[in-house]
């Protein structure tokens, strides 16, 4: 077999830097996917994949002390972007190629892999603003840092349409837990003009607020269009109807396995996927019954 570029000869092993990897590795509707490509990519190039978890300070220690040549590379997943000093620590002491898996940190000279998640979400504004949806709302991860570009995305949506951004009023965010998205939903109702529309960051979180929905009486979509990201609901059969964005995570995975391979010399690239938007049964024209302006204005 001939070795990758930039890889030592004796060196088999790429870290795959997660914080509590059971929980990870056994997701069936995203990370597990991610996760399974990026092992058959590495496998089919001759490398094998080392979980490790990263989770508690001490671990992180560990792995930092230990020889930094058992490893060809790096891969750091989403949920590691907590620990952003830590990456840094990881870039400057192992050698080889690494790579930011479902995120990207801005200056960080690696390669990094992910949806394109502004563009998806932005598809999602577009197609609610090509209905009629002029109040637009947001239901977002508890933590706004994960994932900044599908506000952003759903922002340029509104600007291109003379609506301004997305008003910080409009978005919620929330656990997720049945609890967290109907109190948002209640929050979104009570808002006077409330929303038309509620894009959700994910199909996890739209898939509770659709229940918390039929719970208070409202139907989607005549009284209340929402939308998913991620296409995970159809995916696992939770959902057949269900509008929302896919990225294939196994390809996401291969990708990352892509440029793992090609070694340490390689310019650090910032790969965005391709995201695809499939409309379904929840969302439907703006009803000027309902809250929305009258046709025309």
């Amino acid at each position: 077999m001939t070795e990758p570029a930039g890889r030592s000869p004796a060196t088999h092993f790429v870290a795959v830097l997660i914080p509590e990897p059971e929980k990870w590795l056994s997701d069936i509707t995203y990370y597990g996917p991610m996760l399974q490509g990026l092992s058959d990519g590495l496998l089919e190039r001759g490398f094998y994949m080392r979980a490790v978890d990263c989770l508690h300070e001490y671990q992180r220690e560990r792995f930092l002390g230990a020889r930094s040549e058992l490893y060809a590379g790096a891969v750091f997943l989403g949920p590691a972007y907590a620990f952003e000093a830590f990456i840094r620590e990881v870039v400057r002491r192992v050698h080889g190629p690494k790579v930011l898996l479902d995120h990207h940190i801005e200056g960080l000279e690696v390669h990094s892999v992910r949806e394109d998640a502004e563009a998806g979400m932005r598809m999602v504004a577009e197609h609610l603003l090509a209905l009629g949806h002029r109040r637009l709302a947001y239901l977002d991860l508890d933590d706004p840092n994960a994932n900044p570009w599908k506000r952003r995305g759903i922002s340029l949506a509104l600007a291109g349409a003379g609506l301004g951004e997305l008003d910080s009023g409009r978005v919620a965010g929330c656990r997720y837990n049945f609890l967290d998205v109907s109190k948002a939903l209640d929050w979104f109702m009570a808002l006077d003009p409330r929303p038309t529309a509620v894009l959700c960051c994910d199909d996890l979180r739209a898939l509770l607020l659709l229940q918390a929905a039929a719970e208070r009486g409202l139907r989607v979509p005549q009284d209340l269009s929402i939308t998913g990201f991620g296409d995970n609901a159809v995916r696992t059969g939770r959902s057949r109807i269900l509008t929302s964005v896919n990225v294939d995570p196994t390809l996401m995975g291969r990708k990352a396995a892509e440029l793992i391979a090609a070694g340490a010399a390689a310019k650090p690239l910032a790969v965005l996927m391709p995201p695809e938007l499939t409309v379904r049964g929840t969302t439907a024209p703006a009803q000027p019954g309902n809250g929305a302006p009258a046709p025309g204005r």
